[in-house]
């Protein structure tokens, strides 16, 4: 009897793995398709990440550097695209979902690792990870990894292999997003919580783990003494401590919330949401893998919550601890006796699907069939960016000396779409203002020291004007034209081009 229930699990386990394969294969299969099918083109965090790559380094203003590192090999292969630099995000968003299933399946079994795939794809925010290159594709990808590879040295405290293949996994992870290096301490509150696993913290393995993967940023440490410690300076400006009144508060939690609802979808978060409470009333009487799963998930959405009553709260920043919480959705939904909670989940499955497929229908449904959305169209960042490369060219080719005309912003998305989009790709600058404000990359890079005397495009919001520092910065500086592109669905891009003749100067550091 013994053996048969073994066979029957591993028959169990073996099915389902292939239900996942397969429903991997397709989710990918079909984002390929739509990579190159969509007119979709970089959104200005896309092209400065990109622009990031062809000058690479260590570290950068915002992030360490290893979304610029990917988006430098892969231009190098494709070539640049708009599909090259996209294309790592469904290649390691499969391997994120790859990581994901392999921790739900060691915890659990296979059943519970492809409900909690289903789950998460069937979300928006999984829909937009799944296409656009951000840090949250790389960092998704090293959380998904570190669990199962953790939780293998857990159950296996000895074995070599599973403490280096965790190293790795957060030392890549740190190299993608500041995040990752939330992994560790949420590794030590789970051995603190487990009277298990507790013994462990006598053991020198989970510090020396932590050390070696500190060891990774070392180099990108070293970039951030040279500079000021300028990541540092801009992560924490993310989380200054505010002082808003009671109505801006609320306003803050209901935008939190309502964010969250829309990234996970409302009926799967209200399931997750319910279930971690339940856990937490029930904590004391936790399965091992139950508690380590709640570890890292709660502290970081119960972080990210109460932020939300001092500042507004970015919708990404915590998706990564949703994994976690998506699997223990699914592990408790397979449990006996909750037939009525796993109908709501089918449900969340259904609605998210439903809306997954529209925040995929919508970019066709604009693009090609016009749908008139306006100003509330989702994918307006993401559109019309091509055209505006080719007016500027086209602008330049006019100049009186178009080889010798410099491309400027005082904003950071005209600067680095020009850089993408312009043919042949030109280094383009943002204006710093005088005395220099450091607020991106680019005032880190050197500025045209060497182009003094020369003209230059400079690009603005329609209408607003250029400010006196600037204008100061040129002999001549006039109003060339105010430039509407109007794009398919009823939204129009609108911007102010002016040249400069003569550069005077440039503000240094």
């Amino acid at each position: 009897m013994e053996n048969t229930a073994i066979n029957n699990a591993s028959h169990e386990n073996r099915l389902w793995t292939r239900r996942f394969l397969l429903l991997l294969g397709l989710v990918t299969l079909w984002r390929l398709i739509y990579l190159f099918i969509v007119p979709l083109d970089l959104g200005p965090d896309e092209a400065y990440y990109w622009d990031w790559s062809r000058q690479l380094d260590w570290g950068y203003f915002s992030k360490p550097p290893m979304i610029a590192w990917v988006n430098a090999l892969s231009t190098a292969v494709f070539g640049i695209s708009a599909e090259a630099v996209r294309l790592p995000a469904v290649l390691l968003g499969a391997a994120g979902l790859w990581g994901l299933f392999l921790a739900a399946r060691k915890l659990f079994d296979a059943q519970v690792g492809f409900w909690a795939l289903a789950a998460w794809l069937a979300t928006t925010g999984s829909a937009s990870l799944g296409l656009i290159m951000a840090t949250d594709v790389l960092l998704c990808l090293f959380w998904g990894l570190g669990l199962y590879s953790l939780w293998h040295l857990l159950t296996n405290p000895g074995h070599g292999a599973w403490w280096w293949g965790t190293v790795f996994c957060i030392g890549l992870g740190a190299l993608s997003k500041q995040m990752m290096l939330v992994f560790p301490v949420l590794m030590f509150l789970f051995l603190l919580l487990s009277k298990e696993d507790r013994p462990q913290l006598k053991r020198l393995w989970p510090y020396s783990l932590t050390l070696f993967a500190c060891c990774f940023l070392l180099p990108t440490l070293y970039w951030n003494y040279r500079h000021d410690w300028i990541t540092l300076q801009h992560t924490a400006h993310h989380v200054e401590p505010m002082s808003p009144g009671f109505i801006e508060r609320l306003g803050f939690v209901v935008e939190f919330i309502g964010s969250q609802l829309g990234l996970l979808t409302p009926i799967t978060w209200l399931l997750l949401m319910m279930v971690l409470a339940s856990c937490l009333r029930q904590l004391r009487h936790l399965q091992r893998r139950e508690l380590y799963l709640l570890a890292f998930s709660v502290p970081g959405l119960l972080g990210f919550f109460l932020l939300s009553f001092v500042q507004s709260v970015n919708p990404n920043w915590p998706a990564v601890f949703y994994l976690a919480g998506l699997i223990l959705l699914a592990a408790h939904l397979s449990g006996s006796g909750q037939q009525k909670t796993r109908r709501w989940f089918h449900w969340g499955l259904g609605l998210g699907a439903a809306m997954t497929l529209v925040a995929y229908g919508l970019p066709l449904l604009v693009g090609y069939a016009g749908l008139p959305l306006g100003k509330i169209d989702p994918t307006k960042r993401i559109r019309g960016w091509s055209g505006y490369g080719e007016q500027i060219y086209q602008t330049l080719q006019l100049q009186p000396r178009p080889e010798q005309t410099l491309i400027i912003s005082p904003l950071r998305k005209y600067v680095a779409e020009a850089a993408f989009y312009v043919p042949s790709h030109p280094r383009a600058y943002r204006w710093p203002g005088t005395p220099l404000n450091v607020s991106s990359q680019y005032e880190l890079w050197p500025g045209p020291l060497d182009k003094i005397g020369w003209d230059a495009l400079i690009v603005t919001d329609y209408r607003n004007g250029l400010s006196a520092d600037l204008i100061d910065a040129f002999e001549q500086v006039e109003k060339l034209e105010d430039i509407r592109s109007e794009l398919p669905g009823g939204f129009h891009r609108t911007y102010t081009i002016f040249r400069g003749s003569g550069l005077r100067a440039w503000p240094v550091r």
